[in-house]
Protein backbone atom coordinates (compact mmCIF):
# COMPACT_ATOMS: atom_id res chain seq x y z
CA UNK A 1 0.00 0.00 0.00
CA UNK A 2 3.06 2.27 0.20
CA UNK A 3 4.94 3.45 -2.87
CA UNK A 4 8.66 3.56 -2.15
CA UNK A 5 11.02 5.37 -4.53
CA UNK A 6 14.09 3.50 -5.76
CA UNK A 7 16.50 5.77 -3.88
CA UNK A 8 14.55 5.28 -0.63
CA UNK A 9 14.28 1.52 -0.90
CA UNK A 10 17.30 0.56 1.23
CA UNK A 11 16.26 2.82 4.14
CA UNK A 12 12.68 1.58 3.98
CA UNK A 13 13.67 -2.10 3.97
CA UNK A 14 16.08 -1.68 6.87
CA UNK A 15 13.89 0.57 9.00
CA UNK A 16 10.93 -1.83 8.64
CA UNK A 17 13.08 -5.01 8.72
CA UNK A 18 11.51 -6.29 5.50
CA UNK A 19 11.89 -10.03 4.83
CA UNK A 20 10.17 -10.26 1.45
CA UNK A 21 10.52 -7.74 -1.37
CA UNK A 22 8.01 -8.02 -4.22
CA UNK A 23 8.65 -5.93 -7.34
CA UNK A 24 7.36 -5.43 -10.85
CA UNK A 25 9.63 -4.27 -13.66
CA UNK A 26 10.36 -0.67 -12.62
CA UNK A 27 12.15 -1.38 -9.33
CA UNK A 28 15.78 -2.49 -9.69
CA UNK A 29 17.18 -4.92 -7.13
CA UNK A 30 20.91 -4.79 -7.73
CA UNK A 31 23.97 -5.83 -5.74
CA UNK A 32 24.02 -2.62 -3.71
CA UNK A 33 20.51 -3.20 -2.36
CA UNK A 34 21.17 -6.88 -1.69
CA UNK A 35 24.36 -6.06 0.25
CA UNK A 36 22.73 -3.19 2.15
CA UNK A 37 19.62 -5.11 3.29
CA UNK A 38 20.59 -8.13 5.44
CA UNK A 39 16.98 -8.81 6.46
CA UNK A 40 15.94 -9.86 2.93
CA UNK A 41 15.08 -13.54 2.56
CA UNK A 42 12.96 -13.53 -0.62
CA UNK A 43 12.85 -11.33 -3.72
CA UNK A 44 9.75 -11.89 -5.84
CA UNK A 45 8.99 -10.61 -9.32
CA UNK A 46 5.34 -10.10 -10.27
CA UNK A 47 5.86 -11.16 -13.86
CA UNK A 48 8.13 -13.31 -16.01
CA UNK A 49 11.34 -11.41 -16.85
CA UNK A 50 13.84 -10.91 -14.02
CA UNK A 51 16.35 -8.66 -15.80
CA UNK A 52 15.76 -5.98 -13.15
CA UNK A 53 17.09 -8.29 -10.41
CA UNK A 54 20.65 -9.54 -9.88
CA UNK A 55 19.34 -13.08 -9.57
CA UNK A 56 22.59 -15.05 -9.36
CA UNK A 57 24.12 -12.68 -6.84
CA UNK A 58 21.02 -12.77 -4.65
CA UNK A 59 20.96 -16.57 -4.70
CA UNK A 60 24.67 -16.65 -3.83
CA UNK A 61 23.65 -14.77 -0.67
CA UNK A 62 21.02 -17.44 0.12
CA UNK A 63 18.16 -15.17 -0.87
CA UNK A 64 15.38 -17.00 -2.67
CA UNK A 65 14.36 -15.37 -5.96
CA UNK A 66 10.96 -16.23 -7.45
CA UNK A 67 8.75 -15.04 -10.30
CA UNK A 68 5.32 -15.79 -11.76
CA UNK A 69 6.12 -17.37 -15.14
CA UNK A 70 2.63 -18.62 -15.98
CA UNK A 71 0.58 -15.68 -14.73
CA UNK A 72 0.45 -13.67 -17.95
CA UNK A 73 0.93 -16.31 -20.67
CA UNK A 74 -2.60 -16.27 -22.05
CA UNK A 75 -2.85 -12.49 -21.80
CA UNK A 76 0.38 -11.92 -23.73
CA UNK A 77 -0.60 -14.48 -26.38
CA UNK A 78 -3.91 -12.67 -26.89
CA UNK A 79 -2.04 -9.37 -27.15
CA UNK A 80 0.02 -10.81 -30.02
CA UNK A 81 -3.17 -11.49 -31.94
CA UNK A 82 -4.56 -8.08 -31.07
CA UNK A 83 -1.52 -6.58 -32.79
CA UNK A 84 -1.84 -9.00 -35.71
CA UNK A 85 -5.49 -8.23 -36.37
CA UNK A 86 -4.93 -4.52 -35.88
CA UNK A 87 -2.14 -4.63 -38.45
CA UNK A 88 -3.61 -6.83 -41.16
CA UNK A 89 -6.91 -4.90 -41.05
CA UNK A 90 -5.39 -1.40 -40.62
CA UNK A 91 -7.59 -0.81 -37.58
CA UNK A 92 -5.41 1.82 -35.92
CA UNK A 93 -5.18 3.93 -39.06
CA UNK A 94 -8.73 3.47 -40.29
CA UNK A 95 -10.37 4.19 -36.93
CA UNK A 96 -8.71 7.60 -36.99
CA UNK A 97 -8.90 8.58 -40.63
CA UNK A 98 -12.48 7.50 -41.35
CA UNK A 99 -14.02 9.92 -38.81
CA UNK A 100 -11.74 12.71 -40.05
CA UNK A 101 -11.89 12.25 -43.83
CA UNK A 102 -14.55 9.60 -44.44
CA UNK A 103 -16.99 12.08 -45.95
CA UNK A 104 -14.63 13.64 -48.46
CA UNK A 105 -12.31 10.71 -49.21
CA UNK A 106 -14.49 7.68 -48.59
CA UNK A 107 -13.72 5.88 -51.86
CA UNK A 108 -9.96 6.24 -51.47
CA UNK A 109 -10.07 5.12 -47.86
CA UNK A 110 -12.38 2.21 -48.58
CA UNK A 111 -10.14 1.02 -51.41
CA UNK A 112 -7.00 1.11 -49.30
CA UNK A 113 -8.49 -0.34 -46.13
CA UNK A 114 -10.09 -3.11 -48.17
CA UNK A 115 -6.64 -4.53 -48.87
CA UNK A 116 -6.52 -6.38 -45.57
CA UNK A 117 -5.06 -9.86 -45.27
CA UNK A 118 -6.40 -13.05 -43.79
CA UNK A 119 -4.21 -14.75 -41.21
CA UNK A 120 -5.25 -18.16 -42.48
CA UNK A 121 -2.43 -19.85 -44.37
CA UNK A 122 0.16 -17.28 -43.35
CA UNK A 123 3.34 -18.20 -41.46
CA UNK A 124 4.02 -16.94 -37.96
CA UNK A 125 7.59 -17.27 -36.71
CA UNK A 126 7.77 -17.58 -32.94
CA UNK A 127 11.10 -16.71 -31.34
CA UNK A 128 11.12 -18.37 -27.92
CA UNK A 129 9.09 -21.50 -27.22
CA UNK A 130 8.39 -21.21 -23.53
CA UNK A 131 4.98 -20.88 -21.92
CA UNK A 132 3.98 -17.77 -23.86
CA UNK A 133 5.31 -19.06 -27.17
CA UNK A 134 3.28 -22.25 -26.75
CA UNK A 135 0.14 -20.26 -25.95
CA UNK A 136 0.66 -18.31 -29.18
CA UNK A 137 1.04 -21.59 -31.11
CA UNK A 138 -2.34 -22.89 -29.94
CA UNK A 139 -4.01 -19.75 -31.25
CA UNK A 140 -2.11 -19.92 -34.54
CA UNK A 141 -3.38 -23.42 -35.17
CA UNK A 142 -6.91 -22.30 -34.41
CA UNK A 143 -6.59 -19.72 -37.19
CA UNK A 144 -5.12 -22.37 -39.52
CA UNK A 145 -1.78 -20.61 -39.72
CA UNK A 146 1.59 -22.21 -40.35
CA UNK A 147 4.06 -22.05 -37.49
CA UNK A 148 7.85 -21.82 -37.43
CA UNK A 149 9.62 -21.88 -34.09
CA UNK A 150 13.08 -21.02 -32.87
CA UNK A 151 14.53 -21.61 -29.43
CA UNK A 152 18.22 -22.32 -28.73
CA UNK A 153 17.19 -24.85 -26.08
CA UNK A 154 14.64 -26.76 -28.18
CA UNK A 155 14.87 -29.05 -31.19
CA UNK A 156 12.21 -30.87 -33.21
CA UNK A 157 12.52 -34.10 -31.24
CA UNK A 158 12.12 -32.29 -27.93
CA UNK A 159 9.14 -30.19 -28.98
CA UNK A 160 5.66 -31.49 -28.24
CA UNK A 161 3.85 -30.09 -31.30
CA UNK A 162 4.19 -31.82 -34.65
CA UNK A 163 2.50 -28.84 -36.33
CA UNK A 164 5.35 -26.49 -35.42
CA UNK A 165 8.52 -26.68 -37.50
CA UNK A 166 11.61 -25.92 -35.44
CA UNK A 167 14.27 -24.11 -37.46
CA UNK A 168 17.22 -21.75 -37.09
CA UNK A 169 16.67 -18.06 -36.48
CA UNK A 170 17.75 -16.77 -39.90
CA UNK A 171 15.49 -19.24 -41.73
CA UNK A 172 12.58 -18.29 -39.50
CA UNK A 173 13.11 -14.59 -40.20
CA UNK A 174 13.36 -15.15 -43.95
CA UNK A 175 10.27 -17.33 -44.27
CA UNK A 176 7.83 -15.77 -41.80
CA UNK A 177 5.01 -13.42 -42.73
CA UNK A 178 4.86 -12.34 -39.09
CA UNK A 179 7.44 -12.68 -36.32
CA UNK A 180 6.59 -12.66 -32.61
CA UNK A 181 9.33 -12.38 -29.97
CA UNK A 182 9.05 -14.24 -26.64
CA UNK A 183 12.55 -14.48 -25.18
CA UNK A 184 14.14 -12.99 -22.05
CA UNK A 185 16.44 -9.99 -22.16
CA UNK A 186 20.04 -10.82 -21.27
CA UNK A 187 23.56 -10.41 -22.65
CA UNK A 188 22.91 -13.11 -25.26
CA UNK A 189 19.66 -11.59 -26.54
CA UNK A 190 20.54 -7.89 -26.28
CA UNK A 191 20.26 -6.36 -29.79
CA UNK A 192 19.61 -9.84 -31.22
CA UNK A 193 17.43 -8.30 -33.93
CA UNK A 194 20.06 -6.09 -35.53
CA UNK A 195 20.34 -4.67 -39.03
CA UNK A 196 21.64 -7.93 -40.53
CA UNK A 197 18.75 -9.98 -39.14
CA UNK A 198 16.05 -7.38 -39.82
CA UNK A 199 17.28 -7.08 -43.39
CA UNK A 200 16.35 -10.75 -43.96
CA UNK A 201 12.65 -10.12 -43.31
CA UNK A 202 10.07 -10.09 -46.08
CA UNK A 203 9.24 -6.56 -47.20
CA UNK A 204 5.60 -6.97 -46.12
CA UNK A 205 6.31 -8.77 -42.84
CA UNK A 206 5.23 -7.74 -39.33
CA UNK A 207 7.55 -7.74 -36.31
CA UNK A 208 5.79 -7.99 -32.95
CA UNK A 209 7.80 -7.63 -29.77
CA UNK A 210 5.89 -8.24 -26.56
CA UNK A 211 9.09 -9.15 -24.71
CA UNK A 212 11.80 -6.59 -23.84
CA UNK A 213 12.63 -3.59 -26.02
CA UNK A 214 16.39 -4.14 -25.84
CA UNK A 215 16.10 -7.36 -27.84
CA UNK A 216 15.67 -5.18 -30.95
CA UNK A 217 18.42 -2.75 -31.86
CA UNK A 218 16.26 0.36 -32.20
CA UNK A 219 18.67 2.48 -34.30
CA UNK A 220 19.00 -0.45 -36.71
CA UNK A 221 15.22 -0.83 -36.82
CA UNK A 222 14.79 2.88 -37.53
CA UNK A 223 17.32 2.61 -40.37
CA UNK A 224 15.60 -0.44 -41.87
CA UNK A 225 12.25 1.35 -41.75
CA UNK A 226 13.68 4.51 -43.30
CA UNK A 227 15.08 2.39 -46.13
CA UNK A 228 11.63 0.80 -46.58
CA UNK A 229 13.09 -2.70 -46.40
CA UNK A 230 10.45 -4.07 -44.05
CA UNK A 231 6.82 -3.25 -43.25
CA UNK A 232 5.95 -3.24 -46.96
CA UNK A 233 7.41 0.15 -47.80
CA UNK A 234 4.65 2.22 -46.19
CA UNK A 235 3.06 4.80 -48.46
CA UNK A 236 0.60 7.63 -48.11
CA UNK A 237 -2.82 6.01 -47.89
CA UNK A 238 -4.21 8.62 -50.28
CA UNK A 239 -1.74 7.98 -53.11
CA UNK A 240 -3.49 7.02 -56.30
CA UNK A 241 -0.54 5.55 -58.21
CA UNK A 242 -0.78 1.79 -58.83
CA UNK A 243 1.26 -0.21 -56.33
CA UNK A 244 2.97 -3.46 -57.22
CA UNK A 245 3.64 -4.65 -53.71
CA UNK A 246 1.10 -6.56 -51.71
CA UNK A 247 -0.63 -4.56 -48.98
CA UNK A 248 0.81 -1.11 -49.62
CA UNK A 249 -0.29 0.18 -46.24
CA UNK A 250 1.86 -2.29 -44.29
Amino acid sequence: TTTVAQEQLVDYINSHIIDVLLVRSATKVRKDIIDSCPSLKIIGRGGVGMDNIDVDYARSKDIKVINTPAASSASVAELVFAHLFGGVRFLYDSNRNMPLDGDSKFKELKKNYGRGRELRGKTLGIVGLGRIGKEVITRCLGFKMKVLGYDPFVNQEMFDSEKTIITDLKTLVQKSDYISIHIPYNKETKNLFNYELLNLMKTNAFLINVARGGIINEPDLALILSEEKIAGAAIDVFKQEPVEKENPLL
